[in-house]
């Protein structure tokens, strides 16, 4: 039995009827849970015909699939995750990149035809994520090993506040590795697991944090602004977590707005898929102002166990690198040649800007003209190029310090006329700009080029002047 198994049976061992997970439909105690997840994990290991194979699961956020995965930790087999709502064509380009032993999805439980792929690399088994190709681009796959994550999962869980008298409310699927650790940590500390995929519940995330009676929930910034649209406090005391990586980083006025309805703390973490859990955390509450950087809340002071978090000079850019004994190797599929690169066997350069003030870690944002939105990698000159093919004219596409897409059009009002609707024909949702403005002439540089600092500072104001 592997360390994390043995941490996940312990946290509930002296209170097995405790409710351990429930969805909308129906729930599980902390023995059933064991005893289904044991029952699973024999299952698995029968049908892929050796000791430890690798797994796919393609099932909603329920508490299927949280049996699934801790039919993984207890069988000491590894397992992905693969949400079955994205497309078709999506799910398979995973799937052969993964090439697991055994697919577990709405039809059940069947051995895969293509095994072999990113079994065959693994030596220390544990949870597969996918990095941001889970969302955008090729998929690339980290393994967490179940002795990483038991090394992790006391410390992160302190670092949230939960224990066993937590009920964590969740919401994103499990293939989002961000919600993986969620559920992970939840499972460690003993706490209750409350899950729910409907969109009623995305869209008014305070009203299911009060049916379930929660006391922590992760929210992205997106959804921050849904629970402030809902304008009204939760019934108790709630602890929102926020994870603050690349351009998903958590805004001051983000922290406001939850301040604003009720909630007492928001506990910011950073991290990265390549680096197992969160190596920095910062504690904000309402009694004070939040501090910033370029609307940038604090993300802590770079250390959560064995995991730390540091500034590292690269090139032009000061990085935010994240170090630990028990970082994964590389990928195990689709790797890149710049992103991330790991320095030495346990540091890694996550490609996010960072900067120290007064103690204090900011996170400013990805390096370079590529942007985190809604958990997808934006390439911001792929907006510029759609604008540049709907009316060819010349542009510029900034993010700015709130977090929109702001693009800079050097035409006049005629010419942009109805532009934003028509690349809403053509580019992903989160990848439209939220305001296409036009001037009379770009910001240039003496060689021609577009000065990038001036359009910024040039698209704050247009954008002030806009909201005021």
């Amino acid at each position: 039995m592997n360390a994390f198994a043995e941490i996940v049976l312990a946290a509930r061992a002296g209170s097995p009827h405790a409710l351990a997970v429930a969805d909308t439909r129906r729930s599980l105690t902390h023995a059933e849970l064991v005893a289904a997840a044991r029952a699973e994990a024999r299952s698995i290991h029968r049908k892929a015909g050796r000791g430890s194979p690798l797994v796919a699961v393609c099932l909603p956020l329920s508490v299927d699939s949280v049996v699934s995965l801790v039919a993984a930790i207890l069988g000491d087999h590894s397992v992905s995750f693969l949400d079955p709502t994205v497309a078709a064509d999506r799910r398979d380009a995973v799937l052969a990149a993964l090439g697991p032993d055994v697919i577990v999805d709405a039809e059940g439980m069947r051995r895969s035809a293509t095994p072999g792929g990113a079994a065959d690399r693994i030596t220390d088994p544990g949870y597969v994520a996918r990095s941001s190709g889970s969302t955008g681009g090729a998929p690339k796959g980290v393994l967490a090993s179940w002795s990483s994550l038991a090394a992790f999962v006391r410390c992160g869980a302190e670092a949230l506040e939960l224990d066993r008298d937590g009920r964590w409310a969740e919401l994103s699927h499990p293939a989002y590795d961000m919600a993986m650790t969620n559920l992970l940590l939840a499972l460690a500390a003993g706490a209750e697991l409350h899950l729910s995929g409907a969109l009623g519940d995305q869209l008014r995330p305070l009203r299911f944090v009060d049916r379930v009676a929660a006391t922590h929930v992760r929210l992205a910034p997106r959804f921050i602004e849904l629970a402030a649209a809902e304008r009204r406090p939760p019934s108790a005391a709630l602890a929102l977590r926020v994870w603050g990586s690349g351009g998903d980083r958590l805004h001051a006025a983000h922290a406001e707005q939850a301040f604003a309805f009720g909630v007492p703390a928001v506990i910011n973490t950073y991290g990265t898929s390549e680096t197992v859990g969160f190596a920095s955390v910062a504690r904000l509450t309402a009694a004070g102002p939040v501090p910033s950087v370029q609307g940038s809340a604090p993300i802590g002071r770079g250390r959560v166990g064995e995991w730390t978090t540091g500034l590292v000079e690269s090139g032009t850019a000061t990085m935010l690198s994240i170090r630990s004994p028990h970082l994964p190797r590389g990928y195990l599929f689709g790797a890149v040649a710049d992103y991330p690169r790991w320095h030495h066997a346990d540091t890694v350069l996550t490609g996010d800007i960072g900067i120290a003030v007064a103690g204090d870690l900011f996170c400013l944002g990805r390096a370079g003209r590529r942007v985190k939105r809604n958990g997808s990698f934006v390439e911001l000159d792929e907006i510029d190029v759609a604008l540049r093919g709907a009316r060819s004219v010349p542009s510029f596409t900034v993010a700015t310090l709130s977090g929109d897409l702001l693009s800079l059009v050097e035409a006049d009002e005629r010419q942009i006329d109805g532009l934003r609707k028509e690349l809403a024909s053509s580019l992903r949702p989160e990848v439209v700009p939220d305001e296409v403005i036009a001037v009379a002439r770009l910001p240039r540089l003496a060689n021609g080029k577009v000065d990038q600092s001036a359009a910024s500072a040039l698209a704050e104001s247009l954008l002030a002047r806009k909201e005021g």
